[in-house]
């Protein structure tokens, strides 16, 4: 009869450890290959009957995972050859007594077992794909060639040997739901310590956690405090400019504009990832973007747009200046500000696009600031000696559209 031995690869994993050894204490043998551990692991696997064996791993060297499994796989095959099921310290195998017995009609080969990967809590999985498999887990020592020395390494299979998957078990990949182990010290110990809610509320609570089924709402990741976003390498420009890319209506805008104002350049200020300034461009016009997102700056679609400030001035001039949605993320205090350096940036005209009150978009986004009446805004401008031109009625937008000229250079 064929024995089936199984090695635990882990570091610091005290957690999920006993779980997982527990899952496959009927192994013929039982071994823990520990990477150097300071959490207890180590007592807790010669407590629950495992051998133990130890190989340092650098989390500094990307081929660590490689290395470490060749360790086992050499350990193995001079001290346990036969058949072998190599699982880590975060993983459950829901029956090896069905493994055991499938081994005994297997050729001799490398197989991939069936996994499931709880994603947040027990109540869901991973579903990219409807079904999974650990790849070459399940093994006979004869068949085993070796692992790549990488991060993320697959068992290599000696030529002549089968390779195939097996679906008598399934292997639960806990990974991803390490709070629950939390929530669950929480829960008991409120249990013991809460006077205001009863056990059954209490237990209520911590099924709903556990198994997925709080109330919750979805968060738009735009409201994110830019501080906990920056905490996982997230740049919240990124969802902001995600649904602002380049569309139809920028072509239509640049030609609508070069026609009327008769301009050869433009600055547009704000201008995102750039897509008005990239269709001007592509009509014939001179154009350039400012924008103070470096994200945009670093992704966007014309190569003639900096990173910039509208409230700060630039040193050189055009015949059309834009700031579409742009004036009203602004503070009240910053914007006579802004609004001169539109002037002094203009030879001729000013275009801005602002959302005003009774415009739904006005409180669409969290981000607008001033929100006024479109005679607020013109007065703005034309207290600066600027003169209001009627917006033309071919114009997209034109009921957000506000188009002044410049009389300070005529």
């Amino acid at each position: 009869m064929n024995n089936l031995n199984v090695v635990v690869m882990g570091q610091n994993c005290k957690r999920t450890l006993g779980l997982c050894l527990d899952s496959v204490k009927s192994a013929d043998n039982l071994i823990y290959l520990d990477g150097g551990s300071d959490d207890g692991s180590i007592n807790l696997a010669v407590e629950k009957g495992a051998i133990l064996i130890e190989n340092e791993y650098s989390q500094e060297d990307f081929g660590m995972n490689g290395k470490q499994r060749n360790y086992y796989l050499n350990y193995m095959k001079k001290n346990y050859p036969g058949w072998c099921l190599a699982i880590d310290a975060d993983e459950v195998v829901e029956d090896l007594g069905e493994l055991k017995e499938v081994i005994q009609k297997l050729p001799k080969g490398v197989y991939s077992v069936k996994m499931r990967h709880f994603i947040g809590n027990l109540g869901q999985e991973d579903f990219t794909q409807p079904e999974h498999f650990v790849l070459n887990r399940l093994f006979h020592t004869d068949a085993a060639d070796g692992y790549q020395e990488a991060e993320h390494t697959v068992l290599k299979a000696n030529d002549g040997f089968t390779m195939a998957a097996v679906k008598n078990t399934t292997i639960w990949h806990l990974s991803y739901i390490p709070n629950l182990w939390e929530l669950k010290d929480k829960y008991e110990n409120h249990l013991k310590k809460s006077n205001m809610h009863t056990k059954e509320f209490l237990k209520g609570w911590y099924y709903a956690h556990l198994f997925g089924k709080y109330p919750t709402k979805e968060v738009n990741p735009e409201e994110i405090p830019k501080i906990i976003l920056n905490d996982f390498g997230i740049d919240k420009d990124e969802f902001y400019f995600s649904k602002r890319i380049l569309e139809s209506k920028h072509f239509l805008d640049a030609l609508d504009w070069k026609n009327f104002f008769k301009c050869e350049s433009v600055i547009e200020f704000g201008c995102g990832l750039g897509p008005r300034v990239y269709a001007m461009n592509k009509i014939g016009l001179n154009a350039k973007g400012i924008e103070i997102s470096k994200y945009a700056v670093d992704n966007a679609y014309d190569k003639n747009i900096k990173l910039g400030n509208i409230l700060n001035k630039i040193d050189y001039k055009s015949d059309l200046v834009v700031a579409y949605d742009v004036l009203e993320h602004l503070e009240y205090k910053d914007l006579n500000k802004a609004i001169d350096n539109l002037i002094n940036s203009s030879k001729k005209y000013i275009l801005i696009s602002v959302p005003v009150i009774g415009d739904p978009n006005l409180e669409a986004d969290k981000t607008h600031k001033i929100k006024e009446t479109k005679e607020w805004w013109i007065k703005k401008f034309t207290n600066k000696e600027l003169k209001l031109i009627k917006t033309p009625e071919n114009f997209l937008f034109k009921e957000q559209l506000i188009i002044f000229k410049n009389g300070l250079e005529e």
